[in-house]
């Protein structure tokens, strides 16, 4: 079957209060449908988070619902002329998407946690699948990854001998978990002549940087990263990192970046997170061959086209007739968020 281009729609929210996770794998995923011939709509209740350089590609409206949040969702929806909806959610509305798919609308949903929600596809995002391929709506594990485009295509990393540059990057929220790892690595004798890069969630931001962290990952030999999609992005630039989840729902993922090779995880919880850290950051500054296993290991396991390859599955849904969609429809099952 070949895809026709569709008028399609997202709806997700970010700013330095919920981050910017949701619109980050959305705009990466957006980029990919553009790509595919697709037109856009996005509604938001923080329109001007989006890089001016999507924005300008796509129809971006602000969304604020009056009265009945299902009904006011499906009207605008109708209003702007478009086959199905991208929804990606912090707390995904079970009622809200059956009424859409009942007033027609197909529906795809990013992340983990849906609870109850069903949708004609589901789009997990973590190292490892979660439902097996029990469902044909589902796109999950390391090849659905939603990245930016400059995420793919990468040269390996080369390993410097010495360590000349760590990042530390807790994600786009503000975290009380910050003055915890400044404090554990303040003195510490192997860090003398390493550059310390620190990436401040910045109060108030509400735009999504244009570059997100790309430059940054790829110029570091080390990152202390929180276990956002920050970990994604690492994996695929072969950076040997050590993972904080600083969230409940990053526990699943940072458990995922270790067990895959990827890189460490530590609980900021324990009573042993100080000398944990220092002595995972003293493994990775004092071993190179293991900073290169981390690398290879990430490189090997996201290679940064997951957004293409969703894109199309995507297209392949909004080509079908009413009579190929899947019949019943994809049940989430429960899980961590995303």
């Amino acid at each position: 079957m070949n895809a026709m281009p569709a008028r399609l729609a997202i709806r997700a929210d970010g700013d330095s209060r919920i981050g910017f996770g949701h619109m980050m794998r959305c705009a990466a995923l957006a980029h990919a449908l553009l790509d595919a011939g697709h037109t856009l709509v996005w509604f938001s209740r923080t329109p001007l988070a989006l890089p001016a350089s999507l924005a300008a590609r796509i129809d971006v409206r602000p969304f604020a619902a009056d009265g009945d949040v299902a009904d006011c969702l499906a009207r605008t929806l109708g209003d702007a002329g478009v086959a199905g909806l991208i929804g990606d959610w912090q707390t995904t509305d079970a009622l809200l998407c059956a009424q859409l798919r009942r007033a027609g609308f197909w529906l795809a949903l990013i992340g983990s946690h849906h609870g109850d929600a069903e949708a004609d596809l589901v789009i997990h995002q973590g190292f490892e699948p979660a439902q097996g391929g029990a469902l044909t709506g589902l796109c999950e594990g390391r090849e659905h990854i939603l990245l930016a485009p400059g995420y793919a295509g990468r040269p390996p990393r080369t390993i410097r001998p010495q360590v000349q540059r760590l990042l530390i990057s807790l994600g786009g929220s503000d975290t009380p978990v910050l003055d915890p790892v400044l404090g554990a690595l303040k003195g510490l004798p192997e860090l003398e002549g390493v550059r310390i890069d620190i990436k401040r969630a910045t109060p108030g931001a509400d735009v999504l940087p244009e570059a997100g962290l790309l430059d940054e990952l790829c110029a570091a030999d080390i990152g202390i990263l929180g276990a956002g999609t920050t970990l994604h992005e690492a994996a695929a630039t072969g950076l040997a990192a050590i993972a904080l989840p600083i969230a409940a729902n990053q526990r699943e993922r940072a458990r995922q970046f270790e067990t895959f090779g990827l890189g460490r995880s530590l609980d900021p919880a324990a009573g042993s997170f100080a000398e944990d850290l220092r002595q995972a950051l003293r493994s990775l500054l004092e071993t190179p061959a293991r900073r290169q296993a981390f690398s290879r290991a990430g490189e090997a396991a996201v290679d940064g086209r997951g957004a293409s390859r969703v894109a199309a599955r995507i297209s392949h849904l909004v080509s079908a007739t009413p009579t190929q969609l899947n019949p019943s429809i994809s049940r989430v099952t429960a899980g961590p968020a995303a």
